[in-house]
C-alpha cells in the first residue's frame, strides 16, 4: 500500500500552531496557503542535505517555488512567520527552527 504524504505541520506541531499558521496564511498578503509548509520543508531538507555547502546561488534550481525553493529565502520567511504568530505558537516554531539552525 502506498504511503501517504503527511504535511510537516501535522507531523511535528500541535493543533494550536497549525490553526495559528492557517489563520496567518489566510490573513497576510505575503503568504499563501501552505507557504509555511513549503518553507519549513525546504529549510529542513536543506540542513539535512550533506551537500548543502555546494548550493549554487546563481541557478537556484529550476525556479519553481514548490520544487526548488531557495532555502535562505525559506528560512527568512519562517523568521517573519515566527514574529507574526501568537506567543505560544511562536515559541514552538522557534524551538524547531533552533534545532534546524543548529544542524546548519
Amino acid at each position: 500500500m502506498p504511503r501517504r504524504h503527511t504535511p510537516m505541520l501535522v507531523a511535528e506541531f500541535s493543533r494550536r500552531i497549525m490553526s495559528d499558521v492557517l489563520r496567518l496564511e489566510l490573513s497576510r498578503n505575503y503568504l499563501g496557503l501552505f507557504a509555511v509548509e513549503i518553507a519549513l520543508r525546504a529549510w529542513t531538507e536543506f540542513v539535512h542535505n550533506p551537500y548543502r555547502r555546494l548550493w549554487d546561488f546563481e541557478s537556484k534550481g529550476c525556479g519553481i517555488s514548490w520544487c526548488c525553493t531557495d532555502p535562505y529565502e525559506a528560512r527568512e520567511l519562517l523568521g517573519f512567520v515566527a514574529r507574526a504568530l501568537p506567543r505560544k505558537s511562536a515559541k514552538e516554531l522557534r524551538r524547531r527552527l533552533a534545532e534546524l539552525d543548529a544542524l546548519y
